[in-house]
């Protein structure tokens, strides 16, 4: 064959493989590109998961053009007919094989060049921190000789596999699915060949350090040699079987049987269902068209079906890797399922034949979409069953914003990858072009998810209508073959649509929930003055050990960790120092060291082993607890007497006094109950703060922690009025966020102090709108003893008691 011939045929199969060669390459620099920007300015990936995409990058899409390549220069052209046109010319098969695997390879180096550029100029962007961080857990790249060989091995093997399969399979559908099976195949022959002459062990170290770098090599590189020798040898014969071979197989033969009749009526009436349907009646349109198209794709939906029944269980069932693995072959499954719905009439253009006959292209659009839309129905019963069978006998199926999560990308995944079916210039490219398309659209989708989580999911389900009315309006233009640029730029435009509609959606929701700004009352408040300390009053000291930690607070065996020396050492000459002290709050103890020593305590829990012994303590039981209660008071009031002047924080109150008189009023009472009143009792009841003072330190905390907050006074120490909850990373959502948190403090603390100042000193929580305004505000949890504990009832039963 002379270079004319050849340089032609070269020419022809780099136009057929341009579409995927040029979108892998754009989606390389774009995903890049993406992840950069959403790493530096929109959200805060960390290390880690950042390093881990950009390798995902590198390895996945050159290795998804190797592994479409072959479907599109083979199975491409028998879908167009070209692959028996060549038959016709004075063309060898040598040099029809010989084109199009030079055409893949040169694509393949190209794309893997410009990924491996992308990937270096992703690791050297990167803060030094991060590199350090990377380098120090052996997370840096690895770009040895050895590491870069095998990935170039791999696609190389992926390319020649698919190229095999595709020759053999006259369907490219079922080439692209027997690739992945051949490849574990492969990978598993070869891997263990390595292992054989290098001598290791499957999980083990290995035995070779000590060979010299040619024996290593060596051993490497004659079985990738021999490999890579048989793959094409394997090559060679099945493109001289298909290419020089004749065309009648049993293979073409079930496949004209399966899709090729489903575009003409049989001549004499069949032995099935449908040919009795003929015989006794004639079929509706919508009848017959539903059946043609499930006909031509019955076995890739049933086979992608019982694949996506079998991931979605083992999604549910399974654990750590094998969970991972099983959401990925579910995936797969879901993409093939709806890449398939347009698929059997953009080959060879038979939706022109639709189009010639009259027929209502939305009763074409709306029978397209049955069978796939079926399937996926089905494999989400498949997740429900198992998830409600695992909910109700072992409790361990997916969480709820797992299962959610699962729900809404199956059913946007479906909606946005049958669009791509229609769009997509040749029919095969479907099946490539979905998943990467699915992915750039998570990625651009994934600010409003990190922001809002379980809301964002709700708000992706609005994009399933326009992604289904996207097709539903370009089917008339699918049908006449007009699927030039104008096509394309639609399908961008109602892409964009609904990948802006969630941000809409949440955005506007979040934006005019707002409250309105509390102009006056602002004003009011930034004008008030707290009263004045006397001057021979002095400032408290409130160490950190006096405020408790939840996971003593809440754990009794947590709190007999705190029982055992040396934390306890020297308990009560502490104890009776903590009780001297005029100027410090949490000097000597610590709250949660007082809380361990009351081992009834919370009402409703088990009692800690050995509590009772009077020997664990030192001293008698009902003393020590007394004297717990002594303290908790003593801080009780010194708190509240600092928050009366402006000098302490809403949360340190809410930490301190609010729990303090809760446990001390819960002893008392047991006391009571147990040994009746007594004078000790007697005075500690008497050392709970008036209700004046406990109104007075509520809302003058609240108010200089409300203005330290919003700036507009200085203090001489920190005044918080609760960790704010986590600031969405992206910027304009984050702005959004914190005016509608400060408008929802100011809401909050309003609709407190006017509670307070009215002198109640109960009932915060059933002022109208108050809980849902402190949940929006980030404030329940330092709102939280106020309306839960309810420690003012129980003070005023206790004083009812002494009386």
């Amino acid at each position: 064959m002379n270079q004319k011939v050849m340089r032609r045929l070269i020419w022809k199969d780099a136009r057929t493989l341009a579409p995927l060669a040029i979108a892998t390459l754009i989606a390389i620099f774009g995903f890049n590109a993406l992840l950069w920007l959403l790493a530096e300015a929109v959200m805060d990936v960390d290390n880690q998961t950042r390093l881990g995409l950009s390798r995902m990058i590198w390895i996945v899409l050159p290795n998804l053009l190797a592994f479409g390549a072959p479907a599109l220069l083979v199975g491409g052209e028998e879908e167009s007919g070209s692959l028996t046109w060549l038959k016709t010319l004075p063309v060898s098969w040598r040099g029809v094989a010989l084109s199009k695997l030079l055409v893949a390879l040169a694509a393949l180096v190209a794309v893997w060049i410009l990924a491996s550029i992308s990937y270096w100029l992703q690791w050297t962007i990167l803060p030094d921190h991060v590199i350090a961080w990377a380098e120090n857990t052996r997370n840096a790249p690895d770009w040895s000789a050895v590491a870069v060989f095998s990935q170039w091995v791999f696609s190389l093997a992926l390319l020649l596999t698919g190229f095999s399969l595709a020759y053999w399979f006259r369907s490219p559908i079922n080439a692209l699915l027997a690739v992945l099976p051949a490849m574990v195949v492969f990978a598993i022959a070869f891997v263990s060949v390595e292992e054989y002459l290098l001598d290791t062990r499957l999980r083990g170290q290995p035995q070779w350090e000590s060979i010299s770098a040619l024996q290593f090599w060596t051993v490497l590189g004659v079985p990738t040699i021999a490999a890579i020798g048989v793959l094409f040898a394997l090559h060679q014969g099945m493109a001289k079987r298909r290419i020089a071979g004749p065309d009648e197989s049993l293979g073409r033969r079930i496949k004209q049987r399966v899709s090729g009749d489903a575009f003409r009526p049989p001549s004499t009436v069949p032995m099935s269902w449908y040919g009795v349907s003929l015989a006794l009646r004639r079929p509706t349109k919508t009848h017959a068209l539903l059946w043609q198209a499930a006909r031509q794709n019955v076995w890739i939906l049933l086979s992608l079906m019982l694949v996506g029944v079998f991931g979605v269980t083992v999604t549910v069932w399974g654990r750590s890797s094998g969970q991972e693995l099983a959401s990925l072959v579910a995936a797969v499954a879901l993409f093939g399922i709806a890449g398939s719905t347009f698929y059997g009439d953009s080959v060879r253009k038979r939706c022109v034949f639709l189009a010639d006959r009259g027929v209502s292209p939305s009763l074409i659009w709306r029978t397209r979409l049955m069978p796939t839309a079926i399937a996926v129905g089905l494999i989400f019963i498949a997740l429900l069953v198992n998830q409600l069978i695992s909910d109700v006998i072992y409790r361990n199926g997916l969480r709820f914003d797992e299962f959610l999560m699962c729900t809404m990308l199956m059913f946007v995944g479906y909606a946005l990858c049958q669009l791509v079916s229609q769009w997509a210039p040749r029919p095969v490219f479907a099946f490539l072009a979905s998943p990467v398309i699915c992915v750039l659209a998570f990625l651009l989708f994934y600010p409003l998810f990190d922001a809002y989580r379980a809301g964002a999911l709700w708000a992706a389900m609005a994009s399933i209508p326009v992604f289904l009315f996207a097709s539903w309006r370009l089917t008339p233009r699918w049908l006449a073959g007009l699927t030039g640029r104008d096509y394309t730029a639609r399908f961008i435009g109602y892409f964009a649509l609904a990948i802006v509609l969630p941000y809409v959606l949440v955005l506007g929701i979040r934006t005019a929930t707002i409250p309105a700004e509390q102009t006056q009352w602002r004003t009011r408040m930034l004008a008030y003055e707290f009263p004045q300390r006397p001057s021979d009053d002095q400032l408290v000291e409130v160490h950190h050990a006096a405020i408790p930690e939840l996971a003593y607070f809440w754990n009794g065996f947590r709190r007999d960790e705190l029982l055992s020396p040396p934390k306890s050492d020297q308990f009560d000459e502490r104890l009776d120092q903590e009780l001297a002290s005029e100027t410090s709050v949490g000097e000597f103890v610590s709250f949660n060291e007082l809380t361990a020593r009351v081992p009834y305590w919370p009402e409703g829990y088990a009692s800690s082993a050995g509590a009772s012994s009077s020997v664990r303590f030192g001293a008698d039981q009902l003393d020590v607890e007394l004297r717990v209660a002594r303290v908790l008071l003593k801080w009780s009031r010194m708190v509240r007497h600092e928050a009366r002047f402006g000098d302490s924080s809403f949360e340190r109150l809410a930490q301190i006094s609010e729990y303090a008189e809760w446990i001390a009023a819960d002893i008392l009472h047991r006391h009571l109950d147990e040994g009746g009143m007594t004078p000790e009792i007697k005075e500690l009841v008497g050392m709970f703060p008036e209700d004046s003072l406990v109104l007075e330190s509520r809302r003058n905390s609240l108010i200089a922690s409300w203005k330290w907050q919003a700036g507009a006074a200085s203090f001489d120490r920190p005044m918080s009025l609760g960790d704010r909850s986590p600031r969405p990373h992206t910027e304009f959502i984050a702005r959004i966020e914190e005016l509608r948190r400060d408008r929802f403090v100011d809401q909050t603390v309003k609709l407190a102090e006017q509670h307070w100042r009215s002198g109640a000193m109960s009932g915060v929580w059933e002022v109208p709108n108050f809980l849902y305004s402190a949940e929006q505000a980030g404030l329940s949890q330092v709102m939280r003893p106020l309306y839960e504990f309810q420690a003012h009832q129980s003070i005023k039963r206790l004083k009812n008691r002494v009386r």
